[in-house]
């Protein structure tokens, strides 16, 4: 038998202008799914760096909030403390002054304020100068 021999049946019905139309539709599929995968890559992106990244941020800010506010209430809380309840407390304890300096941390202005406040003497430079010269007289 051979293959001329063999009748000829269409198998397919195509509907008409089918193919026609076919370039058409597989150019409309193709636009669409362009379109698709131009908008994921932005949904993707804002999910997979964006919020993580936002996520940090809000992190080291509450981080930074919380750590910025406990000097301000720890100057708050010492300043509340009275003098003499500080200085009886400084008695009680068998801190040494040296010990104590250790720990402190003070600049000019405030071993100057100290000084005021210790030895209470407000003198100008004249003062200053005959109480020296006395002194070194008296020493003499």
């Amino acid at each position: 038998m051979k293959l001329e021999d063999l009748p000829k049946k269409e198998i397919f019905d195509v509907p008409e202008g089918y193919f026609e139309k076919l370039p058409g539709t597989i150019q409309a599929r193709i636009a669409e799914r362009k379109q698709q995968t131009t908008s994921r890559p932005v949904l993707r992106y804002a999910f997979q760096y964006a919020l993580p990244l936002v996520m940090i941020i809000t992190i080291g800010l509450i981080w930074f909030e919380k750590s910025s506010s406990n000097p301000s209430s720890t100057e708050t809380l010492l300043a509340e403390i009275q003098t003499e309840d500080l200085i009886t407390y400084l008695d009680d304890t068998d801190m040494s002054t040296d010990e104590l300096l250790e720990h402190a941390s003070l600049n000019a202005a405030d071993v100057e304020e100290i000084e005021q406040e210790v030895y209470g003497l407000d003198l100008d430079n004249e003062t200053l100068d005959i109480l020296t010269d006395e002194m070194e007289l008296n020493s003499l």
